[in-house]
């Protein structure tokens, strides 16, 4: 244990009684050795907010409302920000930017209520302390003076320039898009930096791409000692690897993925046995290829994850691996992990076995031409009766699978997604609206399956792994989901909230206008799911027992758990030690849950800059679109393309009213009335894509 879990632990303790410094470093019999060190990290501690030093030198455990004031800063382009407070029950607070003391966004702060919380507004707030800075590194425009130079932050809720000398400058050229790490934050003046990376010149093709990976800390390189590991990885699997395993090979097997995978990292067999289904999941083994410790791995956990981004990936293993071994492509011996279910009519898993494989898929088999059996029973787009079976037994399945977990109140979301195609140089060429058909569902369907099997046989024998958990709305997001529902002409009915009220919801409002706009709303209201090292339910889909499994070459803690499984299989969980497992996954599960966080974010703005560009050939067009929100300042539109704008008031010849009890805004001028939901004709005046920004003029009809 260090240094900071040794104190923190004492601290926080049941018994704990207040000690001086003095005391401490005598309680914990330090000798002239050490004594430097534990007085710096106790003060670092006291500076970072995780305990208290009082006027009088005593070393105390942060109290409630110290907990409450100690968080994070979101800052917006308005140059105010949000505290958002590490107690989840605390409201956020704002702050203007007068208040804010040079605190810019993702800084961990101590604050102090200057105005307490009213009626539809939020208490306002001061920063008081500056616990720990954020941003260390800042992507930006690099504009280069005789003597000097400054960066212009992409992120436009950080106002000042920062400051480079020449010597710090790492011979970057002017309109440079680089990356700067920040010195020293001076009291008085601007931030200085010094030039880490250049990227390229602002005009660069994909360089905004990059330099959104960037600003949110993704590496796109593995690291030298991985790349020369990767030399030595097998390229095909030997009798050696497969002796002491089940050999699935002669199982009708196939892959179900988009047209553009390059990564299948999960194949289904299935069979009929009387009344019950014997489905087989397959799953890439990862785990025997990379393996705890090495620069591989360090590399993968450090990522977290795959980075998706249209026309670029950012992989969590190298290319050798995850579009080589460890992919299951067709007519291949590939090494796995697989699950063998059966399942009754009703959908019950009533037995379950797991395996060390080896498989060999017989087709790789793409959604659109599965869709068009499955959904069109368009039986042209395969030549072999075999898999046209094969298929059709599958959507059986599925159906039942499907129903049952509808039954228990499972959410199932009908999201518009968005289809963004671009070319490998960075231009958009379309956006439209994504179908999902049942061969996309039913695989969902049968990876949930999966994973909730897996999840249940380390909660029964409760042992330590990591579980997928997505915790119930809090009530006030619940209250305010309900109020917009309201004047959509919607209710949720349950007194105590249950996943089925949300279920009933979506029924309601399938086929209608609003569905999609009250699936996002809904999606809104609901917690982030995370991982944790602790059993908790699954809010969406109604499970007590939920985790990652299916996807190891994607996804790191899909490999943690194989790792685990794997040691169940060959009856080596009993050597491990438990306590220190469950803090080791503890630890792991956070990790994990930022960089998924991080990646999302990163993918979203992406997808922001692509609508931008896509959008900047349309100014002057006009669309016809559906109200997505209202706020006091402007009308959010989605069009039919996914493509969402904003209409601000302020810009318009008209006056508008927003009447937030009845969550409507009203043009003064003619008395016309806009809520959320609405159909309306826009027409596009603006794209400002450094800001990733539409701007809509709304059109009166």
């Amino acid at each position: 244990m260090n240094f900071k879990d040794l104190i923190l632990n004492i601290v926080n303790g049941e018994n704990y009684r207040p000690m001086t410094m003095k005391h401490m470093l005598k309680f914990l019999d330090c000798d002239k050795y050490i004594r430097k060190d534990v007085v710096k990290e106790i003060q670092k501690l006291h500076k970072e907010g995780e305990l208290n030093i009082t006027k009088k030198g005593k070393i105390m455990p942060l109290s409630k409302e110290d907990k409450a004031l100690i968080g994070i800063i979101s800052t917006a382009q308005g140059g105010y920000g949000f505290f958002i407070s590490d107690d989840e029950d605390f409201d956020d607070v704002f702050i203007s930017n007068a208040n804010l003391n040079k605190a810019i966004n993702g800084d961990r702060v101590k604050i102090k209520i200057i105005k307490e919380k009213e009626y539809g507004k939020n208490a306002e707030g001061v920063v008081v302390d500056i616990l720990e800075r954020k941003q260390n590194k800042i992507v930006g425009l690099y504009q280069k003076n005789k003597k000097f130079g400054f960066v212009i932050a992409d992120d436009k809720s950080i106002f000042d320039d920062i400051y480079i000398d020449n010597e710090d400058s790492k011979n970057a050229k002017n309109n440079d898009k680089v990356v700067v790490k920040i010195l020293r934050y001076p009291e008085h003046g601007n931030p200085e930096g010094k030039i880490t990376e250049v990227l390229g010149n602002k005009d660069d093709a994909n360089i905004d791409v990059l330099s959104i990976v960037r600003s949110h800390g993704i590496k796109d390189n593995f690291s030298k000692k991985a790349k020369s590991e990767c030399l030595y990885i097998k390229k095909e699997i030997t009798d050696k690897d497969i002796e002491d395993r089940m050999d699935f090979r002669k199982l009708f097997t196939v892959t179900i993925d988009g047209r553009d995978s390059k990564d299948f990292d999960d194949a289904i067999s299935i069979e009929i046995d009387k009344d019950d289904y014997i489905l087989y999941v397959h799953i890439a083994d990862v785990s025997h290829y990379v393996k705890e410790s090495t620069a591989i791995d360090k590399d993968a956990y450090e990522r977290g994850n795959s980075t998706y981004l249209f026309n670029i990936v950012i992989p969590m293993l190298p290319e050798v691996l995850s579009n080589g071994i460890c992919s299951l492509n067709p007519n291949e011996d590939r090494l796995a992990v697989s699950i063998k279910m059966r399942i009754d009519k009703n959908g019950n898993v009533i037995e379950n076995d797991f395996y060390k494989s080896v498989i060999k898929s017989d087709y790789r088999l793409i959604y659109d031409d599965v869709n068009a059996l499955l959904d069109e029973n368009d039986q042209s787009v395969y030549n072999d009766k075999l898999t046209i079976e094969k298929l059709n037994l599958f959507k059986k399945l599925y159906k039942i699978l499907k129903d049952k977990r509808s039954k228990r109140g499972s959410i199932d979301f009908n999201f518009t997604e968005s289809q963004i195609d671009v070319s490998e140089d960075g231009e958009v060429l379309n956006i439209s609206r994504y179908e999902r058909g049942t061969g996309n569902k039913m695989i969902e369907e049968f990876m949930i399956a999966s994973n909730e099997t897996v999840a249940s046989l380390f909660a029964y024998m409760d042992f330590p792994s990591i579980y997928r958990i997505h915790e119930k709305p809090k009530e006030e997001k619940v209250e305010s989901f309900n109020k917009i529902l309201n004047t959509l002409g919607h209710n949720i009915k349950g007194n105590s909230l249950h996943s089925k009220d949300f279920q009933e919801i979506l029924k309601e409002v399938k086929g209608e206008d609003d569905e999609g706009l009250i699936n996002i709303l809904m999606l809104r209201t609901m917690q982030k799911a995370k991982y944790t090292n602790y059993r908790d339910i699954h809010f969406g889909l109604a499970t007590k027992f939920y985790t990652h499994f299916t996807s190891p070459i994607r996804r790191y803690p899909d490999l943690i758990v194989h790792r685990l499984i794997k040691l169940y299989i060959e009856n080596k969980l009993t050597k491990l030690n438990q306590s220190k497992l469950s803090k080791d996954l503890g630890t792991k599960a956070e990790h994990l849950s930022i960089t998924e966080r991080n990646s999302e974010e990163c993918e979203r703005d992406v997808e922001d800059l692509n609508k931008c560009k896509y959008m900047k050939k349309y100014i002057g067009k006009e669309f016809e679109g559906i109200i997505s929100s209202i706020t006091d300042f402007g009308i959010f539109i989605e069009l039919e393309n996914t493509v969402e704008g904003l209409f601000m008031y302020k810009f318009s010849e008209d006056r508008f009213e927003y009447i937030e009890d009845m969550m409507y805004t009203v043009n003064t001028d003619n008395n016309k009335r806009y809520k959320i939901g609405d159909r309306v004709r826009i027409c596009v005046i603006n794209v400002d894509i450094e800001k990733r920004n539409i701007d809509f003029d709304l059109l009166e009809e």
